[in-house]
């Protein structure tokens, strides 16, 4: 009889996941390491910074970085997600310890740092 309560907390978790995993937009959750899908981009328009188009097609998101710590302290997109020809929707966690190292040590084994610091801003606790 113990079997079915485990068989029901795992299809719960499997739903919480793929919840997470639904596209809801710029922000939402994708695992680390996978891909961005971004439009083709000339040779010179991979040379632009992110923000320069981002301020027309996503201006929520946009404001949100400028206003944050990281738009204040000039850290640019692909700081985080790479480049064009590497960039990631989700940035590899490793990439946040290379600035936020001693803070990137205490969180929680088994989090991210966005499940706890809303993206981009990361002016608070969620």
């Amino acid at each position: 009889m113990l079997r079915k309560p485990i068989f029901l907390a795992a299809l719960l978790s499997m739903g919480v996941l793929a919840a997470c995993a639904v596209e809801k937009g710029p922000s939402s959750y994708s695992p680390s390491g996978v891909k961005a899908d971004h439009p083709a981009l000339s040779e010179a328009e991979k040379l632009t910074p992110c923000f320069e188009c981002h301020k027309e097609a996503t201006p929520e998101l946009y404001t949100e970085w400028y206003q944050s710590g990281h738009g204040l302290d000039s850290v640019r997109c692909f700081q985080c997600h790479g480049t064009y020809e590497n960039m990631k929707r989700v940035p590899d966690e490793a990439v946040c310890s290379v600035c936020h190292s001693g803070e990137f040590h205490r969180k929680p084994a088994g989090t991210s740092c966005w499940q706890c610091h809303p993206e981009h801003s990361f002016s608070a606790h969620k």
